[in-house]
């Protein structure tokens, strides 16, 4: 069974019962238990972009393989994967989803796998291995057996924040949150381990800014030409990261 609920069968909705629910979810990406694997999944996807390989965001979820291409502060090495032949040995797939039983899910995993990348998965365990949820693929086999990385994304069954109605659904989901943030710590973390070689990823500046047209085309001239996801750099020009 899931560990997080609201209290309370008929949950009482509102913008602060959500922030307060969300919060604790959001925060436990950084406890002892989930952040090990946010930074394994840092250092794997540094990895592929050390050895040219792309990062490829699977559109598993509602908004992750959005968020994370072509966007201002994003790698210019993520990209959208809208077909699974098009993943190589080496490459990292980024596979985020409510829970992880569908028949789509599961093909993108398996299809990741058996082409030789390293594939993250930003899940709900306990949400995948609940008696009521539908194991809708063949194999029966849910996403966190399958990944090489497993980032529990904890929250109700249904993904909602709150129970309503009569008979009860879960609304006001939780994993476009925190699947989110999860997957911007795990770029954060691919950069500080890239800095510690004198290497810096690729990124899109934005585009309000002056100069960043031209900028960005230089930098996704380069990425095209060379397949390199990364710029080295003069220990002396990296910038530092913030202390947290």
């Amino acid at each position: 069974m899931c560990r997080f609920e609201l209290s309370g069968r008929a949950s009482r909705v509102s913008a602060d019962r959500y922030l307060a629910g969300i919060l604790p979810l959001v925060g436990r990406l950084g406890d002892g238990e989930v952040r090990p694997n946010i930074l394994r999944a840092g250092e794997a996807v540094a990895s592929s972009l050390a050895a040219e390989r792309k990062v490829w965001v699977a559109q598993t979820s509602h908004c992750l393989h959005d968020e994370a291409t072509y966007r201002a502060g994003g790698l210019i090495a993520a990209h959208i994967l809208e077909n699974v032949a098009l993943v190589q040995p080496g490459d990292c797939v980024i596979e985020g989803t409510p829970v992880g039983t569908s028949n789509l899910a599961i093909d993108t995993a398996l299809g990741s796998k058996v082409r030789g990348a390293t594939l993250i998965a930003l899940t709900n365990v306990a949400f995948e291995n609940d008696p009521r949820t539908i194991v809708e693929h063949p194999s029966g086999r849910r996403l966190h057996e399958i990944a090489d990385i497993v980032v529990d994304l904890d929250g109700p069954v249904g993904d909602g924040m709150f129970a309503v109605g009569d008979p009860e659904i879960r609304v006001i989901p939780h994993s476009g949150v925190t699947g989110m943030v999860a997957m911007w710590m795990i770029f954060a973390e691919a950069m500080a381990v890239l800095q510690s070689s004198n290497k810096i990823p690729r990124f899109y500046e934005c585009i309000m800014v002056t100069g960043a047209t031209e900028r960005n085309s230089v930098e996704i001239d380069e990425y095209l030409s060379t397949d390199q996801g990364y710029s080295t750099v003069k220990t002396d020009a990296i910038p530092s990261t913030t202390q947290v």
